[in-house]
């Protein structure tokens, strides 16, 4: 993969992610690896992804932990994909929470925006 000198995606690569499982890494505090599909994964806008947190387990923990975030999308039967590096942040208390629906009191998911720092194709 070749990064690019570009931290906005483009129309294609915005595309690309509309049509695509995409898959979240993080790293413990150990520096132990964590990886997952997220479904919920959209581009925001060219220069941030959001997903919706629902399980609340590692990803959430290591993000919380200042752990960096790394999300692929991929094409197996072109070898086409894009990989994004940036930072996380995840709405707990805020207007974006607002929007999410609660179960028993507590959020059932929580709203994550990650700014694209690096890009790779």
């Amino acid at each position: 993969m070749k990064k690019l000198d570009s931290t906005k995606l483009t129309d294609e690569q915005i595309e690309f992610f509309k049509t695509h499982l995409a898959y979240l890494s993080t790293v413990d505090k150990n520096g132990e690896p964590q990886i997952g599909p997220k479904q919920s994964m959209k581009v925001l806008d060219n220069g941030h992804l959001q997903y919706l947190e629902k399980t609340k387990a590692h990803a959430y923990e290591n993000l919380k932990n200042g752990s960096k975030a790394a999300v692929v999308v991929a094409d197996v039967p072109s070898h086409t994909s894009v990989r994004i590096k940036g930072t996380a942040h995840i709405h707990e208390d805020d207007d974006y929470q607002k929007k999410i629906a609660t179960e028993g009191g507590a959020p059932a998911a929580y709203v994550v925006d990650i700014d694209i720092e690096e890009i790779y194709e």
